[in-house]
């Protein structure tokens, strides 16, 4: 039996691989930049149509995403930005290679090219190699976290001190509700059936997809950036003021004269379908306050929403730079998984210009 030489099978098998991707045999093909910490991702749209996709990963957790829309003649790929009808698309680039790798270069002939960032050489990254990538960063963006929360109760004052140990048991509930929008786990696999009448689909564990681990690494960013921020030394305790919880959730509270507050919350968890609102006002004689620390509470009334799941109670809590949500129903509407619970963070009224 006649056997080829190890490396002229090696040059057929990366030939192969260079140009299945040109043919539009593999949908989509990653590619990272490790010194620079950069994904590249090419995405067929078409017979010929490439969506391109870069993210710069050198801050864990980053969801900042350039996104480009070209053509593919071979192995080279012509690409700019994606933009809006009757918008200028700006530079155009182009992305050659294959296999082991692609280089994004400028379109020769442009004068001032923009998005100098996403030049480079990117090589191909396997399934277990991003896996790994996306595990390190989402433990890189844990680190942050877990310092911030450390650091915190030594730089904020007073009453706001003991605000990081609090929303730090409050995290893994945030987390999980987090997840639970953001991660959609990849259909299952198409495998050979163990059994004769096994469905012959393999379920993907989520702790083996990269992008449980990526949304992981994002919610958790976001959760830094919010205890990073220190509260305002302006705030004493009063009722008035705009206030944002760092996931998407925002309360605005005003005070009348009779002592009535005057009540709305809002959030957009993940993506606008996961949204709420609700505005009430809670009566004066249900305010309480107590040395530094103020609550309140009362029944909001949720509109579009079945009627046995309308009725919300609402406690709040006020004290130092922060507010407590905390919210009550008898029955939870289907489907729904937004939420407005939570510690939430004061800034003033804004000022009418």
């Amino acid at each position: 039996m006649n056997s080829c030489p190890q490396p002229f099978r090696a040059i057929v098998l990366a030939f192969v691989l260079a140009t299945a991707w040109g043919r539009g045999a593999e949908t989509v093909v990653h590619y990272y930049d490790e010194e620079g910490m950069r994904y590249l991702t090419l995405r067929n749209t078409s017979a010929t149509g490439v969506e391109v996709l870069l993210r710069n990963a050198s801050e864990p957790g980053s969801t900042g995403i350039w996104t480009g829309q070209g053509n593919r003649k071979d192995n080279v790929v012509t690409f700019a930005a994606a933009v809006d009808e009757g918008q200028d698309r700006g530079s155009y680039f182009i992305a050659k290679g294959g296999e082991s790798k692609m280089e994004v270069l400028f379109k020769p002939g442009q004068k001032m090219p923009q998005d100098v960032g996403i030049l480079g050489i990117y090589r191909r990254v396997s399934d277990d190699k991003r896996l790994q990538l996306a595990r390190k960063e989402f433990q890189a963006a844990e680190g942050r976290l877990n310092a911030a929360l450390k650091e915190a109760p030594h730089l904020w004052a007073g009453p706001d001190k003991t605000v990081p140990g609090e929303w730090k048991a409050r995290w893994p509930w945030l987390l999980g509700r987090w997840m639970k929008i953001a991660y959609q786990p990849p259909e299952p696999k198409q495998v050979k059936p163990a059994q004769p009448f096994s469905s012959g689909k393999e379920t993907i564990s989520p702790e083996k997809d990269a992008q449980y681990w990526l949304k992981l690494a994002q919610v958790t960013a976001v959760a830094y950036a919010f205890v990073l921020q220190a509260p305002d030394p302006k705030s004493m305790g009063a009722w008035d003021g705009e206030y944002d919880d760092g996931f998407g959730g925002h309360v605005s509270i005003r005070r009348a004269k009779d002592g009535k507050l005057r009540v709305n919350l809002s959030c957009t968890r993940v993506n606008e379908n996961q949204g709420s609102d609700l505005a009430g006002q809670i009566p004066a004689e249900s305010v309480k306050t107590k040395n530094d620390e103020s609550t309140a509470g009362a029944v909001f009334i949720e509109g579009d929403v079945p009627d046995d799941a309308k009725e919300i109670s609402i406690t709040l809590k006020r004290k130092g730079g922060f507010l407590w949500v905390e919210t009550k129903r008898k029955v939870a509407p289907p489907g729904a998984l937004s939420w407005h619970d939570g510690i939430y963070r004061w800034s003033p009224v804004p000022v009418e210009q």
